[in-house]
Protein backbone atom coordinates (compact mmCIF):
# COMPACT_ATOMS: atom_id res chain seq x y z
CA UNK A 1 0.00 0.00 0.00
CA UNK A 2 3.05 2.68 0.98
CA UNK A 3 4.56 2.22 -2.57
CA UNK A 4 1.68 2.22 -4.35
CA UNK A 5 1.00 5.59 -2.74
CA UNK A 6 4.30 6.59 -3.39
CA UNK A 7 3.79 6.16 -6.83
CA UNK A 8 1.22 8.04 -7.16
CA UNK A 9 2.62 11.18 -5.43
CA UNK A 10 5.66 10.59 -8.19
CA UNK A 11 3.01 10.78 -10.75
CA UNK A 12 1.35 13.97 -9.60
CA UNK A 13 4.66 15.29 -9.14
CA UNK A 14 5.29 14.40 -13.06
CA UNK A 15 2.83 15.77 -14.07
CA UNK A 16 2.76 19.13 -12.59
CA UNK A 17 6.41 19.30 -13.62
CA UNK A 18 5.26 18.82 -17.43
CA UNK A 19 2.38 21.41 -17.26
CA UNK A 20 4.62 24.06 -15.96
CA UNK A 21 7.12 23.08 -18.40
CA UNK A 22 4.54 23.52 -21.69
CA UNK A 23 3.25 26.98 -20.04
CA UNK A 24 7.20 27.76 -19.93
CA UNK A 25 7.22 26.79 -23.61
CA UNK A 26 4.24 29.14 -24.42
CA UNK A 27 5.59 32.28 -22.51
CA UNK A 28 9.14 31.59 -24.58
CA UNK A 29 7.12 31.26 -27.95
CA UNK A 30 5.31 34.02 -27.38
CA UNK A 31 8.14 36.32 -26.17
CA UNK A 32 9.57 36.31 -29.80
CA UNK A 33 6.07 37.20 -31.12
CA UNK A 34 5.60 40.02 -28.93
CA UNK A 35 9.65 41.24 -29.87
CA UNK A 36 9.00 41.18 -33.30
CA UNK A 37 5.68 43.50 -33.12
CA UNK A 38 7.65 45.60 -30.67
CA UNK A 39 9.93 46.58 -33.03
CA UNK A 40 7.53 47.21 -35.83
CA UNK A 41 6.18 49.56 -33.93
CA UNK A 42 9.18 51.25 -32.81
CA UNK A 43 10.02 51.28 -36.69
CA UNK A 44 6.73 52.88 -37.86
CA UNK A 45 7.02 55.52 -34.96
CA UNK A 46 10.32 56.25 -36.53
CA UNK A 47 9.11 56.30 -40.33
CA UNK A 48 6.06 58.77 -39.41
CA UNK A 49 8.42 60.66 -36.89
CA UNK A 50 11.10 60.73 -39.96
CA UNK A 51 8.64 61.69 -42.55
CA UNK A 52 9.34 58.54 -44.62
CA UNK A 53 11.25 55.00 -44.32
CA UNK A 54 14.30 55.38 -42.50
CA UNK A 55 15.20 51.75 -42.51
CA UNK A 56 15.49 49.19 -45.80
CA UNK A 57 17.72 46.46 -45.38
CA UNK A 58 17.52 45.69 -48.88
CA UNK A 59 19.09 49.18 -49.70
CA UNK A 60 22.72 49.38 -48.83
CA UNK A 61 23.81 53.43 -49.06
CA UNK A 62 27.36 53.83 -50.28
CA UNK A 63 29.73 56.55 -48.32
Amino acid sequence: MRIKRLINKAQSIIEYVAVIIVIISCFIAMGAYYKRNLQERFRQAGDVLGGGEQYTPAVVIAP
